[in-house]
Parts: C-alpha cells; structure tokens; sequence
C-alpha cells in the first residue's frame, strides 16, 4: 500500500472559456470541478494504476469537505485531518481557441502547530501498514518561520496586490518537505 500526503489540497476548477481576452465578460462553455494538490493527484494516478492507496493530509472548512467528498466519489480512500482554515481554490481557464491555460492559486491555509501534531500522529499510524510514503506538495509560509525570514531577507514579499493569488508562471518554491515531516520516529 501507498500512502499519499498532500499538503496543500485543493479543489481545482478547470472552465472552458473559448476566445478568452483579460479584462473582458466571458460564459464558460464547460467546467470541471475535482479534488487536487500534488498529493492527491499522485493517489488518482495510482488508483487507476489498481495499486493501493490511502490519501490523506490537510483539509479545511466547507472546501475541505468537498475534496474529501470529491475523492470518495472517486473511490480513493482517503483520511485527511480536518483543519480550522479554509483549504483553497484552483481555478484554470483553458481557451480551446488559441490553444492557451491560465491558471490561478489561492494560498493555501494557516496550519497550526497543533493540527500539524494531529498530522504526524495520523501519518505514524498509516505509515505503520504502508510500503511507501509519499510527501508531495508545500506548506504555505508561517509567518515567523526560519524559512519565512530566509525569504524575507533574500527577495522583497509580493505586492499586497498579487499577495492572494499565484499563478503559473511565477517563480517556483522549493518543496522539500518540513523538517517535522523528516522526523518520523
């Protein structure tokens, strides 16, 4: 057995949007909605590969709830600790006309020490039946972390402007896995 842990989950919400302009009203003509993160991507894939899986990490509020709705409509076994803040939202335009994908995150939530704890006891009782683990995916920043005043003193935070969204083609973050992640003893 496998056992996914997304970080960061996600409901992605893909639209279909012919001719797509900036700026300008547009009707989707088709949207799909499903269960995403990294993680939980990888747990899709190996579900329809037919090998074992459990998914699970962090899920929040009524968004929480529709991921782990989404995945279990799937059925993708799944066991997510259930968290105070909102999970986040996905959304992707896809314009079949010219042949382009805009794609826009949220942040994802504020994870407390204690639901982080909640966490890696889950993850000691599911590793202790699973061939492999896998991590997959980040943490958004704490404020006050060792690698939030690394940031900080390296580059210049987003404008307020941009600071609720990311899209694609900003620069990628690194996605080594927290050092209360590495310690699983």
């Amino acid at each position: 057995m496998i056992v996914t842990v997304t970080l960061n989950a996600a409901l992605d919400r893909t639209l279909t949007v012919p001719n797509f302009q900036r700026g300008q009203r547009h009707r989707a003509s088709g949207g799909l909605t499903l269960a995403g993160g990294k993680g939980i991507n990888v747990a899709r894939a190996l579900k329809r590969l037919d090998v074992p899986v459990v998914a699970t990490g962090l899920a929040g509020g009524l968004t929480g709830t529709r991921i782990v709705e989404e995945l279990t409509g799937e059925a993708i076994l799944n066991d997510f600790v259930r968290i105070a803040d909102e999970s986040r939202t996905s959304t992707a335009v896809v314009d079949p006309t010219a042949s382009s994908y805009t794609e826009i995150n949220e942040w994802g939530p504020h994870v407390d020490p204690e639901e982080l704890g909640m966490l890696r006891e889950k993850l000691r009782y599911l590793s202790s039946a699973a061939d492999v683990v896998i991590f997959a995916g980040s943490l958004r920043e704490q404020p006050g972390s060792r690698s939030s005043s690394r940031r900080t003193s390296a580059k210049p935070r987003a404008s307020s402007a941009r600071s609720s969204t990311r899209t694609r083609t900003s620069s990628r973050r690194s996605t080594t896995s927290p050092s209360w992640a590495r310690a699983t003893s």
